[in-house]
C-alpha cells in the first residue's frame, strides 16, 4: 500500500544520519561513502535481474540451461530468481536468498556478453554483504511469516516477540565481525523496534494479556514459564 510505503521511507529518512552519527560516537563504527554506495547499489541489482528474467523468456531460458549444466537435472527442481514484490517487504529476503543459492549459476549466466546484464553484475564486497544480511533479514522475515497467518499474534505474545527480536538485533550491533553497514542498519532498527516496544507501556492490554497468561501458568504448576510453552487462547 502506497502510504505505508511512504510512511516507510519516511522513517527510514529521519533515522539515517541519526543512526550513523550514534553508530560512531558509540561504537567507533564508521561506513565511507564507497561502503554506503555498494550497499544502495546491491538490492537494486539483484531484483533487478530477477525481474529481466522474469520479464524475457529468453533469459530466462538461457539462465535454466545454466542452472542445468551446473547443477544436472536432478539437481535442477528450482530454476528462477525469486522476484520483489513491493507490497510484500519479505520478498526482498526471498530474492536476496535465491540470488546467493544460485551463486554460481548467476556468475556464469553473467559472464556471456550476448546476455547484455553488465549493470545487475554484483562486486565482491556486495556478495560478501549478501551474506552476511541473510541470517539478519531472517529475523524479520520469521516474524513477518507468523504475523501472515490467521489469529496471530495473540496480544500476550507481542511483547515477548519484540523484546526477542530486540535482543537479537542488538547481537547484531555488536558483533565484531559484521560489516559496518550492517552493524548501523542493526541500530537504526533497534532504534524502531525500541519506539514501538515502548508504545506497548501506554496500552494496559499487553500487561494485562502477559499477566493472564502468567496466571494460567501457575494454576497448571509450570515452574519454568516461557511464553511460546503457554497453549495458545483466544483473546
Amino acid at each position: 500500500d502506497e502510504a505505508k510505503e511512504a510512511h516507510d521511507r519516511e522513517v527510514v529518512r529521519s533515522i539515517h544520519q541519526q543512526t550513523i552519527a550514534t553508530a560512531a560516537a558509540e561504537a567507533n563504527i564508521t561506513m565511507t561513502v564507497l561502503h554506503e554506495h555498494e550497499a544502495l547499489g546491491m538490492f537494486p541489482k539483484i531484483a533487478g535481474l530477477a525481474r529481466k528474467l522474469h520479464d524475457n523468456p529468453t533469459l530466462q531460458e538461457r539462465f535454466e540451461r545454466t542452472v542445468i549444466f551446473n547443477r544436472g537435472k536432478d539437481g535442477a527442481h528450482k530454476r528462477h530468481l525469486d522476484r520483489r514484490v513491493a507490497t510484500r517487504w519479505n520478498s526482498d529476503f526471498a530474492c536476496l536468498c535465491a540470488h546467493l543459492f544460485f551463486k554460481d549459476e548467476v556468475k556464469i549466466f553473467m559472464s556471456a556478453s550476448d546476455n547484455d546484464l553488465s549493470d545487475y553484475v554484483l562486486t565482491a564486497a556486495q556478495w560478501k554483504l549478501a551474506e552476511h544480511l541473510v541470517p539478519v533479514l531472517e529475523l524479520f522475515n520469521d516474524l513477518t511469516n507468523l504475523f501472515s497467518q490467521s489469529e496471530v499474534p495473540l496480544i500476550y505474545e507481542v511483547v515477548p516477540m519484540l523484546e526477542s527480536l530486540e535482543h537479537a538485533l542488538d547481537r547484531v550491533y555488536n558483533a565484531l565481525t559484521e560489516p559496518a553497514v550492517v552493524h548501523i542498519a542493526a541500530k537504526a532498527a533497534l532504534q524502531v523496534v525500541g519506539k514501538y516496544y515502548a508504545l506497548t507501556d501506554d496500552n494496559e492490554v499487553y500487561r494485562i494479556a502477559i499477566g493472564k497468561c502468567l496466571q494460567v501458568a501457575v494454576y497448571h504448576n509450570i515452574d519454568s514459564y516461557i511464553y511460546s510453552d503457554v497453549p495458545r487462547q483466544k483473546n
